[in-house]
């Protein structure tokens, strides 16, 4: 053993702990177009923020609307909420 006890190891674990939820609840913030109430319905689809092919993404899919501000998101009618018009999910479909 090296000695340490237990209010020693938990002085130095749980600022480790708090700072990572920090770091992740800073990462969710920069990005503008989730909504954490979907975040399951989200992972279940694969959604990604960027996707991989340019002619399949949000902005081209046929349950995707801009926003009325002209900003990076847009809302999706399967997501239920704002999706970044460069995204992509497994739900694509091309309109028409």
């Amino acid at each position: 053993m090296t000695g340490l006890t237990r209010r020693q190891v938990l002085l130095v674990v749980a600022p480790l702990g708090l700072a990572s939820l920090a770091v992740t609840r800073g990462v969710r913030a920069a990005d503008a177009c989730v909504q954490p109430e979907s975040e399951s319905l989200r992972t279940s689809l694969n959604y990604t923020s960027a996707g991989a092919d340019a002619a399949a993404t949000c902005a081209h899919c046929a349950f995707f609307t801009m926003d009325a501000a002209g900003g990076a998101c847009g809302g999706c009618t399967i997501l239920g909420g704002p999706v970044d018009a460069t995204g992509h999910c497994d739900s694509f479909s091309p309109p028409g």
